[in-house]
């Protein structure tokens, strides 16, 4: 049988309960508690179809609607009839479920916001829908006057709602807490439970059942009195507030049946106080729903305070064994005495089977070092997994994260973890892992052996809690050791670190003083040589009818590079020289060509690549956008560069220069096959430094490199480099692109 017929024979078999319960429900009430051919006054089917559609779902709808109709056909209806009574009975079945789980209705009415729903939006407000259809349809058909439609109307909306103020808790109760009245009372319950029932036993039947006859009534007599129906009342709240919601749910149940039975046989207070009949049901019926709503309301709030209140007391108790845990770490460093007193307290206070403590040691071994277990089952105390094991262990380990699980067996277990939990009958498992700083120190475990158990949020914060009291008695301990270790050569240690801050105090000072020196000596040396030849080359520019052996643009070039090393060595030589100073570079920025630029210089480069048997690659396309810049700063970022790889490498290395079009910016990279650089070198490469005396492939002042990603950020680029020791250099920096593109690119 597949999965499919499985499940419809299951859809077909609980439609047929729900329609069997509806009729039997509706004859009961019919037969047995119809009064004088009106409705009766509390219609069983109304809590049935609620309860039905609780537990079962909407799906069971038919099952109602089929139930009515059968129902009101067996008592004489004509089809019509039947049908609209159905359809009002579904429908208000179906909006009181809708409107229950909008306000998130829980079954199991444990709180005031369940029960204050199940009155207003479930009896109240949902029978509205099946009383108007019916004394609609009934009016229609001619089976009803219209001097007695607000009557029926009444007299069907307040028999729904006693209805399923009486029967949707009960059945509710018997469905989710049906085993707690199979439980075992104390003897002092039992008797208060007998002495209760019994006098509402006999409240209930003097009222209801003994007095108000009218001969009775005639001679005067208890009855005369008003309101006397409510005499039961007080035992009602009895039994709701030490009982609570079975205690009101049975009184409940018992007072209404009580009061229905003397109405129907013509006495009791409701009958006596008016001589119209309907007026008596329409008492009974408010009498019910005021006693039922009461009582209902009373035992929840009961149990909600005592939920409360065990709440409070278990968070005390966590407290202070979170207080007396913290207080023995402190006091003491006896971690034996410490983890025996915390696994017996756990124990006792989440009533766990077993709990323990296992250690991890570094050859990864794991022995369970504190145990509490209840007799009946096996001690792990002093055992040690095995590899297998702590294969599946290490996990824990690795995720640092608390293992809750309610049920072993819906759990994809390996082979040795199974067997290990049938060994020692694990039906539940908590674990929390034990590491101090990142180190796997251990497991926090506690087991549920005799069955299944759902850990409640309190449990597993409770269980982390004191995990953390744990990791801070296991590090202390740790640390207290290493301070021992540690303790016996410490002023050595203290002497040898002095010393060793002395010797780089004294060589950060003589480095503090060669920086000054060189700074004084190259700003004074070069400036002297840079001045003279500065002025020969203005001389040089200014006769105009010599000859020159050099061109005027090398000239011009050669003038402007004395003025930029110039203004780089003033900066050196100021008194508050910061190392992320801002060059002074005057921008000529406009449209050029990028590729333009490099194949002239390249020109230029030919002897010094020739000498260094050095060669030279442009990737550069002729449709490269025209960035915007200025010629001659480029030409300088470009020399630095390119004399840079041929000074820092040996002869014979090949240069790639690559430039492409990327997220609006022109990218250049220059790349070489040499001898690379370390990550340090990298990260200080574009900036002002004193090179190390001890690197002999690296000497001077960093001075082109930063003053190329001066120009570059200038530019509003950006520049770097990524580099690996034997493997070459990769110099990378960006351009942006003009904004107006010439028509034609050369």
């Amino acid at each position: 049988m597949t999965l499919s017929q499985i499940a419809f024979r299951s859809n077909l078999v609980k439609l047929a309960l729900v329609a069997i319960a509806y009729c039997s429900g509706g004859w009961l009430c019919l037969r047995w508690m119809g009064i004088a051919a009106e409705a009766s006054p509390l219609w069983l089917p109304a809590g049935i179809a609620i309860t039905a559609l609780l537990v079962y779902g909407e799906g069971v709808w038919f099952g109602i609607f089929l139930g009515d109709a059968i129902l009101m056909v067996f008592f004489g209806e004509n089809f019509g009839v039947a049908l609209s009574s159905a359809l009002g009975s579904t429908l208000s079945g179906v909006v009181a479920i809708r409107l229950l789980r909008c306000g998130k209705f829980s079954s199991k009415l444990s709180r005031i916001q369940d029960v204050t729903e199940l009155i207003l939006l479930g009896a109240i407000i949902s029978p509205l829908l099946n009383a108007s259809i019916d004394t609609l349809i009934q009016l229609v058909v001619g089976n009803l006057s219209s001097a007695n439609l607000s009557q029926r109307w009444w007299l069907l909306w307040l028999g729904d709602c006693s209805g399923i103020l009486v029967t949707a808790p009960l059945l509710l109760r018997l469905k989710f807490h049906g085993n707690q009245l199979l439980l075992r009372r104390k003897q002092f319950r039992l008797l208060e439970l007998f002495i209760c029932s019994g006098l509402l036993f006999v409240l209930s039947w003097l009222v209801f059942i003994c007095q108000g006859s009218s001969s009775i009534l005639e001679g005067g007599g208890l009855t005369t009195a008003q309101y006397l129906e409510y005499l039961p009342f007080p035992v009602v709240v009895w039994a709701a507030l030490r009982f609570q919601t079975w205690g009101a749910v049975l009184s409940n149940i018992f007072v209404a049946i009580l009061a229905i039975a003397g109405t129907i046989e013509g006495i009791g207070p409701f009958v006596i106080q008016t001589s119209n009949l309907s007026q008596a049901v329409l008492s009974l019926q408010i009498f019910i729903i005021i006693v039922s709503a009461t009582a209902l309301l009373l035992s929840v709030a009961v149990t909600e305070r005592q939920q409360v209140e065990k709440q409070l007391r278990n968070a005390v108790e966590r407290d202070h064994l979170l207080a007396e845990v913290a207080l023995r770490i402190r006091q003491s460093l006896d971690m034996e005495q410490i983890f025996k007193t915390t696994v017996a307290e756990i124990c006792g206070l989440i009533h766990a089977d077993r709990v323990f403590i296992a250690t991890l040691y570094n050859d990864g071994r794991l022995d369970v070092v504190a145990e509490s277990v209840i007799p009946r089952y096996s001690s792990i105390l002093g055992g040690s997994a095995k590899d297998d094991l702590l294969t599946d262990i290490q996990s824990l380990f690795a995720r640092g994260q608390t293992f809750i699980v309610s049920d072993i067996d819906s759990v994809n277990l390996s082979e040795a973890m199974a067997q290990y939990t049938q060994r020692y009958d694990i039906k539940a498992a908590l674990v929390v892992p034990l590491h101090v700083d990142g180190q796997p120190l251990g497991l926090l475990v506690a087991h549920q052996c005799s069955q299944r158990r759902y850990w409640q949020k309190e449990e597993v914060r409770l269980l982390e809690q004191l995990a953390d009291q744990m990791m801070i008695a296991m590090g202390q301990a740790k640390l207290y050791q290493k301070v021992q270790k540690l303790n016996s050569n410490l002023e050595k240690k203290i002497q040898e670190h002095t010393q060793q801050l002395q010797d780089k105090i004294q060589e950060v000072q003589q480095l503090y003083d060669m920086k000054a020196v060189f700074l004084q000596a190259v700003s004074h040396d070069l400036r002297t040589s840079i001045m003279g030849m500065l002025m020969l080359l203005k001389n040089l520019q200014n006769r105009k009818g010599e000859n020159l052996s050099i061109s005027h643009g090398i000239l011009d070039r050669m003038i402007k590079s004395s003025d930029r090393q110039l203004t780089l060595i003033n900066a050196l030589s100021k008194d508050h020289f910061s190392e992320e100073f801002s060059l002074n570079i005057n921008m000529n920025l406009e449209a050029i060509s990028l590729k333009k630029i490099v194949v002239k210089l390249t020109q230029s480069w030919q002897s010094c690549l020739i000498q260094n048997k050095a060669t030279l690659t442009l990737e550069i396309s002729d449709n490269l956008p025209f960035v915007f810049a200025d010629s001659d700063q480029l030409n300088q970022v470009f020399e630095n560069l390119f004399s840079n790889a041929l000074k820092h490498n040996t002869p014979g290395i090949n240069l790639v220069l690559k430039a492409v079009f990327n997220n609006g910016m022109i990218n250049c990279c220059l790349t070489d096959n040499g001898v690379g650089m370390e990550e340090k070198q990298c990260n200080q490469m574009f900036g002002l430094y004193l090179r190390s005396l001890h690197d002999r492939r690296r000497t001077g002042i960093g001075l082109g490199s930063y003053q190329c990603r001066q120009i570059i950020e200038a530019h509003g680029g950006k520049i770097g480099v990524h580099s690996t020791p034997g493997k070459g250099c990769q110099v990378w920096f960006t351009l942006p692109i003009a904004k107006s593109q010439p028509s034609a690119v050369s």
